[in-house]
This record gives structure tokens, C-alpha cells and sequence, in this order.
């Protein structure tokens, strides 16, 4: 669970970055691992770009002490954002909304700065998982 830069393509990474804290949530037929921080590690914000194994990874709100965000990964590496901690783009706090990830022209993750609600497939996959995750949200 790290960056780009300690990600081993043959599988692992070179230095992890961050430790699993909690029980593996799971519903719907998939399954997210809370995670956080090692100590000592300060410049790295939310949660990894790249996953280890698991295909999730919550983080947890420290002044809450509830999941406030999800990332989703596709062969190890993130392809959205599910934030609902906060508003943004005319969503609102509590309101999950969607940020994508991509590959931009230098080769490195980039995400998005538009956002948007979940899709209907979205919901129908994640929508169980992020509920038991945090059962304050809604997707519209």
C-alpha cells in the first residue's frame, strides 16, 4: 500500500506506507480493508494510489471516528474516489460523489477535479459495502 515510486509491478512494494487498522468490512460481495498511516509517514495524503491485494481501502475520519472516503483500485492501481465527508462540486456533505482516476500525459495517477454522483452500477456493486462502511450516507 503506497506510492508510485515504492510500487513493485511483480507485486508488493519496496516500503509500505500504510497498515491495516480494524476488521475487513464486507457486503455485497466485496470487501474493503480500513487502513491508515504508518507512524513517522507525513507526506502522504489519504490513502495509497496503488493497493497491495485488497480491491478497497476506507479511511477513517480521526475527529469522527467513522469511514469519511473509499478508494477503489483495478489491478492494483486507483481508479475512483467515493468521498462523502465533505461537499463538493454542488453535492452535498453526506452525499457520496465520485472522483475518477487516470493516467495523465507524465505516466503518473492523476485525479480528476470534476465530480459526480455514483452511477447505478456503482450503487448495485458499492452501495451495500459503503452503507455498512458508513451507514450516514446517501448516493442522492
Amino acid at each position: 500500500m503506497g506510492t508510485q515510486r515504492k510500487y513493485k509491478t511483480t507485486g508488493g512494494f519496496s516500503e509500505y506506507l500504510y497498515h491495516q487498522v480494524g476488521d475487513i468490512i464486507s457486503a455485497g460481495g466485496v470487501e474493503g480493508k480500513v487502513i491508515d498511516k504508518n507512524e513517522g509517514v507525513t507526506n502522504q495524503p489519504g490513502l495509497p494510489m496503488y493497493s497491495n491485494t485488497s480491491k478497497v481501502y476506507f479511511k477513517i475520519d480521526p475527529k469522527t471516528n467513522l469511514i469519511e472516503q473509499a478508494r477503489v483500485y483495478d489491478g492494483r492501481q486507483a481508479i475512483a474516489d467515493f468521498d462523502f465527508s465533505h461537499s463538493h462540486g454542488g453535492i452535498d456533505q453526506g452525499i457520496v460523489h465520485v472522483h475518477e482516476w487516470f493516467i495523465g500525459e507524465n505516466g503518473r495517477l492523476k485525479r480528476r477535479k470534476k465530480v459526480r454522483h455514483l452511477n447505478n452500477e456503482e450503487i448495485a456493486r458499492y452501495g451495500e459495502l459503503l452503507k455498512k462502511a458508513n451507514p450516514n450516507i446517501r448516493f442522492r
